[in-house]
């Protein structure tokens, strides 16, 4: 059992629920070290390091060819794009292609070594003078060059709105890495709006996370992107070839030193918490590492319908999430009000209950 969500790019989202399994769609992106463009973007992760949160290295920038869209539904990694700046990384065309919309190769545009990873966050700033922080959440069949350079982005409806652009829009805009402190907001900036401020597990105003919960949310990121071999088996590092949400949540939490047993039901790991305090309602605040767990409850599988960890909880309250078993990867979702989840984390239900390490 399983619920999909069709992506722009024809990418399905299932979600690892209880026990019972889900048919695979499409292999995980592997996610890749790149090269920066003229010393500008690198795709990595946020990691805390004596308390200080890592960002982006940030370079001069690169100028290149845009296009928009919009439309329904999740992008290509099960993440929701309406009421998020996000952008679709396109792929790569030439004059041999016989459609004009086709591209050899998907996600590739921006010439690095590799496609982007995702999520990955950019400053895009328009011929106006406008700029806005946007996530990687989609990729899309790219185009010819426009204006003589490589058209390698799709601004979605949110990102054009803050920008100021037209819906026909087409053009050159300015990238570069955007600094891992900040985050695209929630729904569209309205002139002279400013993004406002991410805050990591050790970022300023961020919700502080435990020294487990730190260590969880580390080798949590280590993980994403990393998928099912071969494709829709069910077959990954975490234990058996089974929905795998909650073998991911107790694999990440026995290697930050939790005396976890190998779960493969998402109801066991709240009643593991419960057997020794460690179980919080709904409506607790959630700290980073904890385990979210979603559904109506904890009794079988078709009551505990996924379970993830938060990764982040931003300063408004919202939070981040890192699922096992979301597309068949390892997948951040988010950010989302935690009464919200099905929304702004596209997940399965509703949370029930939070599991916490310690």
């Amino acid at each position: 059992m399983g619920r999909k969500a069709k992506a722009r790019g024809g990418v399905g989202a299932y979600l690892c629920i209880g026990v019972l399994g889900a048919v695979a769609v499409m292999a995980a992106f592997v996610l890749l070290t790149l090269a920066a463009i003229t010393g500008g973007l690198l795709a990595a992760d946020a990691a805390c390091e004596s308390g200080a949160e890592a960002a982006l290295p940030l370079g001069s920038g690169t100028l290149l060819a845009a296009t928009v869209y919009s439309g329904s539904g999740p992008g290509a990694y099960g993440a929701g794009l309406a009421g998020h700046y996000a952008f679709a990384e396109l792929g790569l065309w030439s004059e041999d292609d016989a459609d004009r919309a086709h591209a050899d190769r998907i996600g590739v545009a921006l010439g690095l070594a590799g496609p982007l990873a995702p999520f990955t966050r950019l400053e895009i700033r328009a011929p106006n003078g406008r700029s806005v922080l946007a996530e990687k959440r989609d990729i899309g069949m790219g185009g010819p060059p426009i204006d003589g350079r490589q058209r390698a982005i799709d601004l979605w409806t949110s990102t054009r709105e803050a920008l100021g652009l037209p819906a026909d829009w087409s053009g050159i805009v300015r990238v570069e890495a955007a600094p891992e402190s900040a985050l695209d907001g929630e729904a569209p900036m309205s002139a002279g709006t400013q993004p406002r401020e991410r805050a990591s597990a050790c970022g300023p105003g961020a919700v502080p996370a435990s020294e487990a919960g730190r260590g969880i949310v580390e080798i949590a990121r280590t993980q994403l992107g990393r998928g099912e071999t071969p494709p829709g088996s069910n077959c990954t590092p975490y234990g058996p070839c089974e929905p795998w949400c909650a073998l991911f949540t107790t694999w990440v939490w026995r290697r930050a030193g939790i005396a976890i047993p190998s779960l493969g039901f998402s109801g066991a790991v709240y009643e593991w918490a419960a057997r020794r305090g460690q179980a919080h309602p709904a409506s607790s605040a959630p700290q980073p590492g904890w385990a979210a767990l979603f559904g109506t409850g904890p009794a079988d599988s078709s009551s505990s319908l996924h379970v993830a960890i938060v990764e982040d909880v931003l300063p408004d309250g919202e939070i981040t999430l890192i699922n096992g078993n979301f597309a068949n990867s390892v997948m951040r979702t988010g950010p989302c009000r935690p009464t919200n989840v099905q929304a702004g984390c596209e997940e399965p239900g509703p949370i029930y209950g939070y599991a916490a390490p310690s």
